[in-house]
């Protein structure tokens, strides 16, 4: 049987996807956090019976009215998966977690407001606050005994900032792979309630992990869910995201009102093939995803142990979720822009640092989501790059 995630470059190459499309065909793309692979079986499954039915027509409509599967099946995967009891008729389905987060700003903040995020971040928290006229409040990550954690001081400081009224929590964390502990996410919860701050928890890489359990925010203490909308999606761990469908999870009545009072067309410009793929993921995905987690763990540690070899400074912690793996080019000769240096001279593509916050310069996100031979070749051109320095 042959490896499904054996893709070799020239299969990947005629995949017409962002990744793959947006630099020339000699760059091997290892930036926006999309894997190569094949999407389940299961999946293929349900999306080919769209295809033999015709059936590409509008998705139910209004999502509230017409979705009780997809809730269920919403419902069914963080219960068997995550051990969290969720009432689906909370459960609201959306594009994609971005727009969660968007609703949550634009209905609980207001123009002007702060809205902390940690430093770094998944660069679109950033512009998703700009655009709605708010301000970025960055509280540092710190590095700490080999793993990326919060300056807990500091969160403290800005929740207790009298205009602070949102924070957009992202855990695993992009890009440093941080799952963060019961105990760190209990600080937060804490800190939250004092300040009368809602916790928006971007948790769309929770099933992807390395032996680190994801444990869902709203469920860390007996006050965390009434202040918490949970953002997520199957698309990252599936590898769908083109097809659109998401979904937010209100931890309390008041806060799934506050969902549900956008208009509906801010809410429902999800796909049909989205909406299916969710349902297949999520009833019958658990054992392409295990398979998916090994051959990640195996990425993750060949990656880690060839760019130790480079330079040990590279790799500056291990990620314990995430297929991306935060490196750190600051003590390598590459001068000022390393993801300048990779493209042009290895013919490499890595995501830029200081697009994650103001810590990030010196710093490249690498997406190990692929098949070995990829990454192996990848990894020769930046060795050979860096040979020549």
């Amino acid at each position: 049987m042959p490896d499904p995630f054996g893709v070799d470059l020239e299969t990947a190459r005629r995949r017409r996807s962002l990744k793959w499309r947006r630099y020339p065909e000699d760059v091997i793309p290892l930036w926006v956090a999309e894997m190569d692979f094949p999407v389940a079986p299961v999946i293929a499954q349900r999306l080919g019976d769209l295809l033999e039915r015709g059936d590409f027509g509008y998705p139910p409509e209004p999502p509230e009215m017409a979705t009780s599967e997809f809730r269920e099946a919403v419902a069914g995967w963080m219960q068997s998966r995550h051990g969290w009891i969720v009432d689906p008729e909370m459960v609201s389905i959306t594009p994609d977690t971005m727009r969660v987060l968007e609703i949550a700003i634009a209905q609980l903040s207001e123009p002007g407001d702060p809205i902390v995020l940690t430093d770094p971040v998944y660069h679109p928290f950033r512009t998703v606050i700009e655009d709605a006229g708010r301000v970025p409040l960055w509280v540092p990550m710190v590095h700490d005994g080999g793993r990326w954690e919060l300056d807990v001081g500091a969160l403290a400081a800005a929740f207790a900032r009298e205009e602070v009224r949102l924070y957009l929590h992202c855990n695993p964390h992009n890009p440093t792979g941080t799952v963060f502990t019961v105990d760190e996410m209990r600080t937060i919860a804490d800190l939250a309630d004092r300040h009368s701050v809602i916790v928006v928890s971007d948790e769309v890489h929770a099933d992807i992990g390395y032996g680190a359990r994801h444990v869902p925010f709203a469920t860390v203490a007996p006050t965390a869910a009434e202040r918490t909308i949970t953002a997520s999606a199957a698309s990252k761990a599936f590898n769908f995201a083109g097809l659109r469908c998401g979904y937010a999870i209100a931890g309390s009545q008041d806060l799934h009102a506050k969902i549900r009072s956008v208009p509906t067309r801010q809410r429902k410009s999800i796909s049909l093939p989205g909406y299916e793929a969710t349902i297949a993921a999520y009833t019958d995905g658990s054992p392409w995803l295990g398979d998916v987690n090994g051959h990640l763990l195996r990425m993750r540690d060949h990656a880690v142990g060839r760019l130790t070899a480079i330079d040990p400074s590279l790799v500056p912690s291990i990620p314990a979720a995430t297929y991306l793996l935060w490196t750190d080019w600051r003590q390598v000769e590459v001068g000022s822009d390393p993801a300048a240096f990779l493209l042009e001279r290895a013919r490499v593509a890595l995501s830029q640092g200081r697009d994650f916050g103001p810590s990030g310069e010196g710093f490249l996100r690498l997406n190990f989501g692929t098949s070995r031979a990829i990454l192996d070749e990848a990894i020769d051109r930046i060795a050979t790059a860096l040979d020549g320095v």
